[in-house]
């Protein structure tokens, strides 16, 4: 182990010594050229390295833009992507419990990116990998949501499609004070400001939010309801800019009570840091970064509880702590082979977990109970490859993808992939924009996966990836604001976790490949303005994911809305701003659904959610109010409820 870790060292020692060359070489540039102004790149697209701007990429496309955030009144990122047909919201009644979507039937293979950088730590489970509590949308300067395979541009997971949250540059922060109170004690506080300076371009930020008891989940088995205790965040970002290079630090801690079961109570902290450190001129572009995260779980508490073959009072303190350090850095080129544009780099990433806690270990036959501590590590590292060219065929543009994808896993089983996309797409003389894209997707199970050994799960070294292919075909038309897209997704190997135990009140077991998964539809949307102060927006998707634990199984849908329309009315007339929106979740069938199950976990339900804003020079005032006929539905089949009505009162100065 310590030859690895002094291969680490080195090798970030010469990434250390390559930025101190990029950075001694600008300087040097500038010195030379001092009455020459900066030549900053462009943005990068998400969904390619070539394209121009999003309209161009051969994919389904779709933009949130900072104006419709703040216009929104939405208090998470989940709540925004939910807008988006193929995105349903997997969101809670409270924030203690984590912020996550599913796109097109899945969850932990959507990719999200903040700034480019893969937003993705290593200790998921089977869920959906990124925790978007930790995303202010007040730092957000625009999301980008590109759906199909995405592996030959971006690496693993971006099987369903790539969300990349683009925050905003120093220049884009506004100084503003936010004051927010609503249901369920609510509390939101934010400050922002810019700052141009001398050296460098300042934005700073500052948010704490934080929520009283509210219901989160109902047991049908118990016929009783659990409740969120407790919830506090606070979070600050620094962002600096100076020509061609950006620097960005995030920090931030949320700390979550829930009631486990009278008397007992989970508590939950998560502490976090990233840092990312960018250059880009016209043709390069070199982004490194950094990702910590500790996580502490404490099940139960320090309450008693009685076990069910004791009598004896026993102290039941289970706690959970989890490590996670991930290092990257990616080098980007944009040139040309004759007329053909190209776009290559390699992408290098390090991924590091610890943990370590107590574990409830029962023994059935001789029901007994004892509890053991548990202590596992695992690292790998990734060296990927990539290029992307285009080239004209008649009318028809042809672009394709590759990479190829190399994971060293420690104490694991090692693997690479190739994964290659190719995309036909022809643009009309109106601006429409007709395309065929296939691609071939790899997603890595997470080092928690392979190494988890608790008291619920065994370690599976050989874990295998997932692998599969993503199929698009669509029409868009930027111009008028609509769009039309066909989809197939084929995976096989889907990791989930399976219990091993017969006994169907205890849990044991470990993470497994299934045999295959499938999801096909059509999603489409169009926005049209009714009069100089309306707006009209409406979504649809119908979809049909479904999965197979071996090959001899029948195919089993597992509740994600086939069926969803998305509908909103946007009044905008001078300083008022009012929107009306209805959501209707529909044919969220559960082929396995148990008596121990919560039976409403497939029903069909509405939400309709209002938002009116008053502007004045330099204050708005927002009444918002979500889920208005306070329709009660529950997420999944372990009985958690969605969220439920909330009425909110913000001040922006």
């Amino acid at each position: 182990m310590e030859g690895r870790h002094v291969r680490l060292i080195l090798r970030f020692s010469k990434l250390a010594a390559f930025l101190g060359v990029l950075f001694l070489l600008s300087v040097a540039g500038e010195v030379l050229a001092q009455e020459e102004p900066i030549t900053v790149a462009p943005e990068l697209v998400t969904g390619s390295r070539l394209a121009e701007s999003l309209d161009e990429v051969p994919q389904a496309t779709y933009v949130i833009t900072a104006e419709e955030i703040e216009r929104s009144g939405a208090r998470t990122l989940s709540e925004m992507l939910d807008k988006i047909p193929g995105i349903s919201t997997l969101r809670k009644n409270s924030w203690t419990q984590d912020d996550r979507i599913k796109m097109r039937g899945l969850d932990l293979e959507v990719l999200v990116l903040v700034d480019g950088v893969p937003f993705m730590p290593v200790n998921y489970d089977d869920w959906f990998t990124a925790d978007l509590r930790s995303i202010p949308l007040e730092s957000i300067e625009r999301i980008e949501v590109v759906k199909g395979a995405g592996s030959a541009l971006y690496g693993s997971m971006a099987a369903a499609g790539v969300i990349n949250i683009i925050t905003k540059t120093p220049d884009k922060y506004k100084t503003s004070i936010i004051a927010e109170g609503g249901s369920n004690d609510w509390r939101r506080y934010s400050a922002m400001a810019g700052i141009k300076g001398e050296m460098f371009d300042i934005g700073i930020r500052y948010n704490h939010k934080e929520e009283g008891e509210v219901s989160i989940r109902y047991d049908s088995y118990l016929n009783r309801m659990f409740k969120a205790l407790d919830y506090d965040e606070d979070s600050a970002s620094v962002n600096l800019s100076r020509g061609n290079w950006r620097f960005g630090a995030d920090f931030g801690s949320y700390d979550s009570k829930w009631d486990a079961g009278n008397p007992l109570i989970d508590k939950q902290e998560d502490d976090y840091k990233r840092f990312y450190l960018r250059y880009a001129d016209v043709k390069n572009e070199v982004i490194a970064y950094a990702h910590f995260l500790d996580k502490k779980y404490i099940q139960g508490g320090t309450e008693v509880f009685y076990h069910d073959f004791s009598s004896e009072k026993v102290k039941r303190f289970l706690p959970y702590d989890y490590n996670e350090d991930i290092w990257g850095l990616e080098f980007t080129q944009k040139s040309s082979i004759g007329e053909v544009p190209l776009a290559w780099g390699v992408a290098y990433r390090f991924e590091k977990l610890s943990a370590n806690g107590d574990g409830l270990i029962v023994d059935n036959d001789k029901k007994t109970y004892s509890i053991d501590k548990f202590s596992y590590k695992g690292e790998r590292y990734n060296i990927a490859p990539f290029a992307q060219f285009s080239f004209a065929l008649g009318d028809v543009l042809i672009d394709v993808g590759l990479r190829y994808e190399n994971w060293d896993v420690d104490g694991g089983k090692d693997e690479s992939e190739f994964t290659p996309k190719i995309s036909f797409y022809r643009q009309d003389a109106s601006g429409k924009l007709w395309y065929l894209t296939a691609g071939k997707f790899f997603a890595m199970p997470s080092l928690y996966q392979l190494y988890a050994k608790e008291s619920m799960t065994e370690p599976n070294p050989n874990l295998l990836p997932e692998k599969g292919y993503s199929y698009d075909l669509g029409l868009k038309d930027p111009n008028n604001k609509w769009n039309i897209n066909l989809f197939y997704i084929k995976m096989d190997d889907r990791i989930k976790w399976k219990d091993f135990d017969p006994d169907p009140w205890i849990y044991k077991g470990k993470y497994i490949n299934l045999s295959e998964f499938r999801s096909w539809g059509i999603e489409g949307q169009f926005e049209k303005a009714l009069t100089s102060n309306l707006s009209w927006i409406n979504g649809i998707t119908w979809q049909k994911p479904e999965e197979k634990q071996s090959s001899g199984d029948p195919w089993r849908k597992g509740g994600t809305p086939q069926l969803e329309f998305y509908s909103e009315l946007n009044y905008d007339n001078g300083p008022w701003y009012g929107s009306l929106s209805a959501h209707y979740y529909g044919q969220r069938e559960i082929d396995d659904l148990q008596s121990y199950h919560d039976d409403r976990a497939d029903d069909d339900f509405v939400v309709v959610d209002a938002l009116l804003s008053y502007n004045m020079k330099n204050d708005r005032i927002t009444l918002a109010a979500y889920n208005i006929f306070d329709k009660e539905y529950i997420i999944d089949t372990f009985g958690f409820i969605g969220p439920e009505r909330r009425v909110y009162l913000t001040l922006e100065h």
